[in-house]
């Protein structure tokens, strides 16, 4: 069965690329640059990516319509900070967290880290620890390898970087400000925010995904690396599914719902050296599986959305009362992997 399926995917491809003679040649660069590995991933075909379409993809309004009762919550910020001369605007997010918050910051040199350690100073919610990593794997390493050691401390924890999106022009410049103020644009987002967390097992909360980028979602080149990725964490998609990720790797979380990624045990070495890439590597791939392993840990997830930054306002559910998030979360959430 095995080898009648690679026959098949070999077929396809073939035809896929314009013939036996240019599929042969295509063969033979994939090999030079990538090996066998690379060819054995050129046949794997991926699932289809079934996006929801825009008005059936809901997301929970935030700020809730009523007021959450505080509560005592250890709190984590995750920052990646490639571009210091960002930090300034982070920290005046960070700012509408309510409570203590420790924040954790990673950068790439010596001289960008006196750069944020200056920007943060005095800052009175919590501690700020500043680590250098090397320049590989984004955001995502740093996250999930050089700060392994910090989510046991907490409950929840906040991922953040420093986002630019240059190859993505003037249509991506608000990206980040989208994301920003969808997790962190008031007191109230934050607090409605964790509330989620503290209902029906939701591990980790997203903002809906920037409109422009909606046409453009899918595994991309990433299928085969996150094929391997559920293989190691003992996961198998939902055949038919309709496939979701936090675009832009930004969301809150549980510090529990990331057990099966941090489980994986990561080096900084399995990452792609640094290149500019848009797609296709190991970080890319992450960005895809963290709702499968959110899911995996035996948590759902939820995406949240303002308002006022979203254009499809019947595809924002509002929250009346706590009595409201169960009905809710069932239209937002949709099982991931195979039971």
């Amino acid at each position: 069965m095995k080898f009648l399926k690679t026959v098949a995917s070999m077929r396809a491809m073939i035809k896929e690329k314009g013939g036996p003679i240019k599929s042969t040649r295509t063969a033979l660069r994939v090999f030079r640059h990538h090996g066998i590995q690379g060819l054995q991933d050129a046949l794997i075909r991926p699932p289809a990516w079934h996006a929801l379409p825009i008005g059936s993809d809901y997301a929970i309004e935030v700020p809730f319509q009523y007021v959450p009762p505080p509560r005592t919550r250890r709190v984590c910020a995750i920052v990646h900070a490639y571009y210091p001369e960002l930090c300034l605007e982070i920290r005046k997010y960070l700012e509408n967290i309510p409570g203590d918050l420790d924040v954790y910051i990673s950068t790439t040199s010596p001289g960008k880290r006196d750069e944020i350690s200056h920007v943060f100073e005095g800052f009175n919610k919590g501690k700020v620890e500043i680590r250098i990593f090397e320049n590989r794997g984004r955001d995502i390493a740093p996250k999930l390898v050089g700060f392994k050691d910090v989510y046991a401390l907490y409950d929840f924890a906040l991922s953040l970087h420093t986002k630019k999106s240059p190859h993505g022009g003037t249509p991506l410049e608000n990206w980040r400000h989208y994301l920003y103020e969808n997790l962190l644009g008031s007191s109230a987002i934050v607090s409605s925010i964790f509330e989620l967390l503290e209902h029906d097992r939701v591990g980790l909360v997203f903002p809906q995904h920037f409109p422009y980028l909606r046409s453009s979602l899918g595994w991309g080149a990433n299928f085969p690396r996150c094929r391997r990725l559920l293989k190691k964490m003992g996961l198998k998609l939902s055949p038919g599914a309709s496939y979701d990720f936090p675009s832009g790797s930004m969301f809150w979380c549980r510090t529990n719902a990331l057990t099966k990624l941090l489980s994986l045990n990561l080096d900084f070495k399995d990452f792609d050296d640094e290149a500019g890439q848009i797609d296709g590597t190991l970080a890319h791939a992450i960005e895809r599986m963290f709702l499968f392993a959110v899911e995996g840990s035996g948590y759902t997830w939820a995406k949240i959305s303002r308002p006022d930054l979203y254009p499809l306002q019947s595809a924002i559910l509002p929250v009346h009362e706590a009595a409201d998030l169960p009905a809710l979360l069932s239209r937002v959430h949709r099982s991931l992997l195979r039971s």
